[in-house]
């Protein structure tokens, strides 16, 4: 006897399917490996999902079969032995489905080509869907909050352990190489993403990615970095301050944090997400410092470090119970400095709990 699903997977097919209703369609490839791994638990790199209203089958090859039946139990298992495209399709033959949709942001044009032709002749119709697991995932269950709460943690530590090092003289590569061995020698975390360590003139770039340029007293260092655990991420900000801080410098400072602050007041479920960004960047634009402030305020973390939804002037969506989302405005100067402030946030049933930890005091090494 086949094993069954798994609590979590099959919560989240059930509101899969409920999607495919209200949009008429029969089944869903899922080929986006993220989708695959938040629907089924898989981690490997090979694999296709076909969701129907009654089934869920898992197509890899040789070389995950066995992983695959122990990351995805409840799944119908199918060995891939050939081109994939046209098992699938004899898959939907054998069922007697009519519509198939496709995740139309992860389907390259190849791709496409290749189902187009292996569908040629069956009288089953593609049909394009956006975010259809994605919407699902936009709200955490309990399990994904602790993750993440962990992963968090996890980044907070290796933050206060590299910043100990901070001194004139140092170099940015040397913090980022020291957050990220601190990672793994600790629980063989990984980055969520490319650590940022901008500092000085270099803080003024947003993405202003860990450079060899020596750190010198007087200036401020932006660092934004987060841990992967258990496939999911963390991400914060802190800008610090090296020896001494400028009159100018803890101004900037004070208006970011006040911006922070003002945004994280506004969450709670049913807020628009634009009201958030509005709350932090209309506080930016009235201190003078509007067109400085280019980004958006905030986005979604889960699986993916940016993910929904989007928190900036022009987001339509609202903010629901469950949704995890960074605040980060800033403030940057060409040629001078740059500062961001950026913490993650859980939408609660009646509000807001901020997950990040730090303190957001200027912190001066």
């Amino acid at each position: 006897m086949a094993n069954p699903l798994s609590k979590i997977s099959a919560t989240r097919l059930k509101a899969v399917r409920r999607g495919l209703r209200a949009k008429g369609v029969d089944g869903l490839l899922v080929t986006d490996l993220v989708n695959i791994r938040y629907l089924s638990g898989f981690t490997g790199s090979s694999a296709y999902l076909l969701v129907t209203a009654r089934s869920a089958y898992f197509f890899t090859d040789s070389r995950y079969t066995i992983q695959a039946g122990k990351e995805a139990p409840g799944f119908i298992q199918r060995l891939i032995t050939g081109p994939w495209t046209m098992q699938v399709a004899a898959e939907l033959k054998r069922l007697g489905l009519a519509t198939l949709g496709f995740e139309e942001v992860d389907v390259s044009y190849a791709l496409w080509r290749a189902l187009s032709r292996a569908f040629r002749g069956s009288g089953i119709k593609l049909k394009p869907l956006k975010a259809m697991v994605e919407s699902v995932r936009i709200q955490k269950g309990f399990e994904e909050v602790d993750t993440i709460r962990r992963a968090i943690k996890v980044a907070e530590n290796a933050f206060t352990n590299a910043v100990r090092l901070v001194k004139s003289g140092i170099s940015e590569n040397t913090i980022s190489t020291e957050i990220e061995h601190f990672l793994k020698k600790n629980g063989l975390f990984c980055p969520s993403f490319d650590i940022i360590v901008a500092s000085g003139p270099r803080g003024a770039l947003p993405h202003g990615l860990a450079s060899d340029k020596k750190i010198k007293k007087g200036e401020l260092i932006v660092i934004d970095m987060g841990a992967v655990v258990d496939g999911y991420s963390s991400d914060f900000t802190r800008t610090v301050a090296v020896g001494k801080a400028s009159k100018e410098q803890r101004r900037i400072y004070d208006i970011v944090r006040e911006a922070n602050e003002r945004a994280i007041k506004v969450i709670r479920p049913g807020a628009k997400a634009r009201e958030v960004d509005l709350a932090a960047r209309d506080y930016i634009e009235a201190a003078g410092y509007g067109e400085l402030f280019g980004h958006g305020t905030g986005h979604g973390v889960g699986l993916n470090v940016h993910e929904a939804p989007s928190i900036g002037p022009r987001s339509e969506e609202v903010l629901k119970e469950g949704m995890i989302i960074t605040v980060e405005p800033g403030i940057y100067l060409t040629g001078k400095f740059g500062v961001r402030i950026e913490d993650m946030v859980l939408v609660t049933k009646s509000g807001f709990e901020v997950l990040t930890s730090l303190d957001k005091d200027l912190l001066v090494l």
